[in-house]
């Protein structure tokens, strides 16, 4: 069988799955299964295909049928130009975290050399890249940690920091309780998705991604309140805390920021217009 026939089956098995861009991810998973660039798609269309290339592309459709995000399939993801390892127990990296990390990069870029603190790290992809970024503009002097409570998750982060040539430090921490020093900048992408909620959330992600990474309790500020409460006592004089958040947490999270002394505070806005990134300065500070 081609290319095309095989494409062909692939998509009406994740169509008939209910899979929403079942067109997208047959060509995702053809591209990891038969080892071809988007190009060699084209020019291949019509080549028969190795069995053994086409029974590893019809497993891993299988998989996706089942509604396994392609992520965990081919154990990659981009994040800010970097290819990222993913694997079942820790969060997929998202397209609009990049927001998080431009924006953390924009507000230091005057900094000839800093530290920083990626709080939940997950796979590692807002510490790593921001250092990654920073190191690349010539800033080689910077200290950047990486802080997580899940051995997954410190497992994958590791494994994307020697992949990648990062320098980052790793620490496996309960937010603050393990962590030592000041920073000039904290970041976080915390759960913040609440317990009510998560049922209701696309199966992909229900199903397979990590409940540690989404369950912000009750009303999904439970992360924040103890961001806000704490991070304080880690950040240098002026020090930044860069947060993302849920499109409807903004006045929520703006006044646990403000009952804990943070000024400054301000909301940047995805490429959807939704409620994104909070960005608040510690600057009331018994230093």
């Amino acid at each position: 069988m081609t290319l095309r026939d095989w494409m062909i089956k692939g998509q009406d098995i994740l169509k008939e799955a209910c899979i929403e861009d079942y067109e997208n991810d047959t060509r995702i998973l053809a591209m990891f299964a038969f080892g071809i660039s988007y190009t060699d798609m084209f020019m291949k269309i019509t080549e028969d295909m190795p069995e053994e290339d086409a029974d590893f592309f019809m497993n891993c459709i299988d998989l996706r049928s089942t509604h396994m995000p392609c992520q965990y399939i081919t154990g990659s993801q981009e994040f800010m130009g970097y290819e990222f390892g993913t694997e079942d127990g820790v969060l997929i990296p998202r397209q609009e975290t990049e927001l998080l990390v431009e924006k953390a990069l924009e507000l230091t870029s005057d900094m000839k050399s800093l530290k920083a603190l990626d709080m939940c790290t997950g796979s590692g992809c807002i510490g790593i890249s921001y250092e990654l970024k920073r190191r690349e503009s010539g800033h080689k002097d910077d200290e950047v940690h990486l802080a997580d409570i899940s051995d997954d998750a410190i497992y994958v982060a590791q494994k994307n920091k020697y992949k990648l040539g990062s320098g980052c430090s790793i620490i496996k921490t309960d937010l603050f309780e393990n962590i030592k020093d000041r920073y000039d900048i904290i970041m976080s992408n915390p759960p913040y998705i609440k317990t009510s909620d998560i049922d209701d959330i696309m199966e992909e992600v229900r199903t397979f991604e990590p409940r540690i990474a989404l369950d912000g309790d009750m009303d999904g500020l439970s992360f924040y309140r103890r961001l806000a409460t704490e991070a304080r006592e880690y950040l240098f004089k002026d020090g930044i805390l860069v947060m993302e958040i849920g499109f409807d947490q903004y006045e929520d999270v703006k006044k646990l920021l403000i009952d804990n002394h943070f000024n400054n505070i301000s909301l940047i806005k995805d490429y959807a217009g939704l409620d994104r990134i909070v960005v608040a300065y510690a600057t009331e500070h018994d230093y």
